[in-house]
Formats: structure tokens, sequence, C-alpha cells
């Protein structure tokens, strides 16, 4: 089972910071996963939510700030005063830190509440251009980016995330047309079942987010694959 460290080590630093991706490779994490926005200059930039108004001192939609602007930010003081002056990183910085290291990369493409068409493009460029292609997880709760993604590089490897429990799961996959590569369901819906139909069809369940030491020791024990978690010491 991987340990995929949940926006780096967001458990001991602001989470997908560069501060935390360096954390988790520290730490030895498996994996690191992070989150893709596009800012108002087209960057690819690393944060969960639409807004910086939870994760740093200013206030804003990421799609109405440059980078320039998003840079003024501190993004690290809010999670413990030693990180002030942590900034937002681009993905080409966080790419250009964890290239050369020996870990599968989970890129997370974020939409909402606009739905940039060229995310996917511009993700894609960067993974290339730092040649760990062969690396990549591209994950989305928008399905759609994943097709658009794929209809530019079909040899991507797709991560399906649901936060909803889908009747007929398989049916869904398999009329997506998409090669998929790994589940990521929210991790109170993963049954034995869904695991053994899934390693039936050569699909990876990567479940999200589970920070109880118990918890990842039993879903070990069903088989899962990858352990998204804050904590990428939680079984040691």
């Amino acid at each position: 089972m991987q340990i995929i460290a949940h926006r780096g080590s967001s458990a001991y630093a602001p989470e997908n910071t560069l501060a935390a991706f360096k954390k988790a490779l520290d730490q030895e994490a498996d994996a690191i996963e992070l989150d893709v926005r596009l800012s108002k200059d087209g960057v690819p930039v690393i944060c969960h939510d639409a807004t910086i108004n939870r994760t740093s001192n200013g206030k804003g939609y990421i799609h109405n700030l440059t980078v320039d602007q998003l840079k003024k930010y501190d993004f690290g003081s809010s999670f413990n005063k030693k990180y002030k002056g942590e900034t937002i990183p681009t993905l080409d910085e966080t790419l250009s830190l964890i290239s050369d290291q020996p870990r599968t990369i989970h890129i997370e493409l974020k939409n909402g509440p606009v739905i940039p068409k060229d995310l996917e493009r511009k993700v894609l460029d960067l993974v290339y251009h730092h040649g760990v292609e062969n690396k990549v997880v591209y994950s989305a709760f928008d399905h759609v980016s994943l097709q658009r993604l794929t209809n530019i590089d079909p040899d991507a490897k797709i991560g399906l995330l649901f936060h909803i429990n889908l009747i007929n799961l398989f049916d869904y996959i398999q009329n997506t047309g998409l090669r998929v590569y790994s589940i990521h369901p929210n991790h109170f819906y993963v049954t034995e079942e869904m695991i053994i139909e899934a390693h039936q069809r050569n699909i990876e369940v990567n479940i999200y987010t589970v920070n109880n030491r118990n918890e990842a020791n039993m879903y070990e024990s069903l088989g899962i694959d990858g352990l998204i978690t804050n904590d990428p010491l939680i079984l040691k």
C-alpha cells in the first residue's frame, strides 16, 4: 500500500506549499498529492480552494489574481508562525523540487467556479517539460476535465475522484470511455467487493482522506493500493 501525502505532509506543514512537499519527501512518503488551478494570467499554481481566504493572509479568487499578486501573500503563518513568508507555489516550482525523486505525483485538476479550458494543456506541458509524465496520475472530481486531458494525451494515467456513492460504479466507469488507471473514492464508501472488482479490471484503488492509524490498518487489510493521508508517518 502506497502512502500518498495529501497536499504534501499537511499535518506537519502548511498544505500545498513547498514546505509541505519537502516534509513529505523527508518523511519518505511514497507519493505526493497536490491541487492545481490557473491564476488570472494563466499560470498553474498549487492551491486546493478556489480562493486564498482560508490558507493565506489575503482574500480573493485565484482566477482573479495574477501570480505576482498571489506571491505577495503569506501562505504559512496561518498554520504556524515558523512558516511565515511561505508563498503559493507554481506547478513549475513544485515539479522542479520533486521531479528527480522516485515518487508518484498525484495532480488533482481543480475547476470552479470557472472552468478554464486550457488548464489541462498547461499542466501537461509542464509535466512533459520536467520529464515526469510516467510518474504522474491525474485526478479530478470533474471527469469532463479528465476527458479533455486524455484527448490531448491518450497515455495519461487517469484517476477518477468520487465524493458520492455511485450505483453501478463500474458501469459508469466503462461508459465514460476513459482508460481509467485508478479510482479515488471517499474512504467510507470503500468495500472489499469494490476493491476486488477494481483489481479484476486492473484498476487501482486509492482512498481519501484517512488520518487514523486503526482505519489505515483496516483499509490496508482490505487490499487498497494507496492511502491518501495528511500524515505520511501514519503507519510508522
